[in-house]
Order: structure tokens, then C-alpha cells, then sequence
């Protein structure tokens, strides 16, 4: 088996109902061999200013055997299975960088996104982002003024 590597995810939904189907892609991802979960972020607030939306989001951060490609089939595997606007991304992985259509990581919009940069440094105020610490990017994206932190105790939420 491939030795186990950090690889941190991302989550966000328009759902009303997004909290319990990011509990559902949490439980699923662990229940994968090989992967467990190590982090969950707060979970925040996304304001839409192009009419579309609100989105909630999260980031979790695992331990995975997987390689990148799997690890984004297994993604993909698990939002289609949950709900149709369900995001699931993997916006890094330990040691792995790969610039493929199908297997991009790191994430390359993921340094621009507030949504994915102030969960992730809630959950790892020392995480970084290539060379960048994700404090540093989190301060100059653009859409920082648009999320903000809802609770940090919503994994502990109603049973699925």
C-alpha cells in the first residue's frame, strides 16, 4: 500500500440542507478504506453578489492511500451519490502536483477562494498552499468580505 498522504477537500452547496450532506460526504469518505479523517472545518457562509445563491462551505482535511486521480474519482463518486449540488474538490495533496485536465493539484483557483481559504485556515491556522501560507492568501482574495464563519460546532448536528 501506498504510504498515507495529508490531502485536504473541499465542500460547498447552495443546499438549505447543506450541512447534513457535507456530514454524509464526511462519513463517506472515512468509511473508504484507507482514508481517514483527520480535520473538519467551521462551517461557513458564502454570499452570491451575482444573483445566484448563497452557498454554505467546509474543508476536511484527510489522510488518504489514495492517489490523486482515485482520490477525485472518489470524490466525484460520493457528490453524485449524495446530491446534484453538491462540490466536492481536492484543493491539495502532500507531495503531489499534477497539472492534468482530469487531475489538477494543487487546485489552482483555490488560492482566489475565500470560501476554501478561511474554513481551511480556521481548521489549520499553519496550513499552507504551496509556498504560500493560506493566511496570506486568505487576506488578499478578492472575495474575502463575502464569507463568513456560521458555527464551528455543526458536525456534531442532528444523526444522518
Amino acid at each position: 500500500l501506498a504510504r498515507p498522504r495529508r490531502a485536504v477537500i473541499s465542500m460547498d452547496s447552495p443546499s438549505t440542507d447543506a450541512e447534513r450532506r457535507f456530514r454524509k460526504a464526511i462519513v463517506s469518505l472515512d468509511g473508504i478504506p484507507g482514508n481517514q479523517v483527520e480535520g473538519i472545518s467551521p462551517l461557513y457562509h458564502v454570499s452570491q453578489l451575482d444573483g445566484k445563491p448563497d452557498n454554505m462551505a467546509a474543508v476536511m482535511q484527510i489522510s488518504t492511500r489514495m492517489d490523486a486521480r482515485e482520490l477525485i474519482g472518489a470524490l466525484e463518486s460520493v457528490s453524485s451519490s449524495i446530491s446534484d449540488d453538491l462540490d466536492l474538490d481536492l484543493v491539495d495533496m502532500e507531495g503531489v502536483v499534477r497539472n492534468e485536465p482530469d487531475c489538477m493539484v494543487p487546485w489552482p483557483s483555490a488560492r482566489e477562494h475565500a470560501a476554501v481559504l478561511a474554513p481551511w485556515f480556521d481548521m489549520d491556522p499553519d496550513a499552507k498552499l504551496g509556498r504560500d501560507p493560506v493566511a496570506f492568501l486568505l487576506a488578499m482574495a478578492p472575495d474575502a468580505a463575502q464569507v463568513g464563519m456560521l458555527t464551528d460546532n455543526w458536525i456534531i448536528g442532528d444523526t444522518l
